[in-house]
């Protein structure tokens, strides 16, 4: 018999085995790698998109600062104009008064009969009520003074609220309510002062 050739094989399966582990630590290193470059790769595209997002958002602070401040100064430019109109409409209110009671006096003036005096003309509870106070030589006089009154347009019907006899003259109180269809209207924003005058003084020294 033709003896069979013994081949030795396992140097030959012990090689492919290395290379089989070759291959794999190869491709092990590889994949490891590719792994880390491309964490490297999505670190640096998310820290670049961070500072971007961060660039925006200081952007968009700074922005809302400077509105903010725009804000403010026109709150303070509105308070500022809302405070000038109220001044100024406090004293146009003022100027106003200060005509309509130079004006009422000087109407009232006109109205004493001889013999009669104002002492004094006061605001009531509201700004449309006045109380006049005065001496007249007799009760005729204060009824005349009254009936007087509402012929101006400027009063509605006064009322008599006190009246007594004090030093030979009757002191007298009277409510009047102004009538606002016939306020008066200032002109040229001039406001003419007057005073209460003693017409009954000076009508009884000229008789």
């Amino acid at each position: 018999m033709i003896e069979l050739m013994r081949i030795n094989l396992l140097p030959y399966r012990e090689q492919i085995e290395q290379r089989q582990k070759q291959r794999f630590k190869t491709l092990m290193l590889l994949a490891f790698a590719t792994g880390i470059g491309l964490s490297a790769v999505a670190y640096m595209g998310i820290g670049a998109a961070i500072s971007k997002q961060e660039e925006r958002n200081s952007f968009l602070t700074q922005e809302i600062e400077k509105e903010d401040k725009k804000l403010i100064e026109i709150k303070k430019l509105s308070q500022e104009k809302r405070n000038f109109l109220d001044r100024k409409q406090k004293i146009e209110e003022l100027q106003h008064k200060r005509f309509q009671a130079a004006y009422i006096v000087d109407t009232l003036n006109v109205l004493i009969p001889e013999g009669t005096q104002l002492t004094s003309i006061k605001v009531g509870d509201n700004p449309n009520t006045y109380l006049i106070n005065g001496k007249a030589t007799s009760d005729n006089k204060i009824a005349i003074f009254m009936r007087s009154i509402p012929s101006t347009g400027l009063f509605m019907q006064p009322e008599l609220l006190s009246i007594k006899q004090v030093d030979k003259v009757q002191e007298f109180s009277l409510k009047v309510l102004l009538n606002q269809y016939s306020a008066p209207v200032q002109k040229n924003g001039n406001t003419n002062e007057a005073k209460l005058e003693n017409t009954g003084d000076e009508n009884n020294g000229q008789q």
